[in-house]
């Protein structure tokens, strides 16, 4: 570095500094914000259609839905437990579809619930590049591994 680049440098330093500083001094100050008070805050949570309530009422809110909740010593009345729905398709693996198609078709017809985590369950065993292709009976009361024995 030159003596000349070197003070050139020092000078465009200087100048930015300046610059920096008028703008800085000339610009007003900011405004200070107002502060926060129990009218904004209703306001506010008005316009959300919100409330605020203070900690008692939450307390008391908490333990009157606490009392009307069925007690564990009272027999709760019985009820049926909902059948479960059982969905069956045929899937038609063709030569070229990938593992995922497999997992999203199986996903959309509702034999299994999450498709990644079936690609993930094919995968930690080692069966993603085993799946034949053809055609399978499958039912949503199969598990994964179920699956997994039917399609490879």
């Amino acid at each position: 570095m030159t003596n000349n680049t070197l003070r050139g440098f020092s000078a465009g330093m200087i100048l930015a500094t300046g610059l920096i500083a008028g703008v800085y001094f000339t610009q007003a100050p900011p405004e200070k914000e107002a502060e926060l008070n129990d009218n904004i805050v209703n306001t506010y949570l008005h316009s959300k259609n919100m409330t605020a309530i203070t900690t008692e009422e939450l307390q008391t809110l908490k333990a009157s839905r606490a009392a009307a909740a069925p007690k564990a010593s009272e027999p709760a009345t019985e009820a049926k437990p909902a059948e479960k729905v059982v969905y069956n398709t045929t899937l038609h693996v063709s030569r070229g579809m990938s593992t995922g198609e497999v997992c999203d078709f199986l996903e959309k017809e509702k034999i299994i619930k999450d498709g990644k985590s079936f690609l993930k369950y094919l995968r930690s065993h080692k069966l993603e590049g085993e799946v034949r292709f053809g055609s399978y009976k499958v039912n949503s009361k199969m598990n994964f591994k179920k699956l997994a024995d039917t399609l490879t």
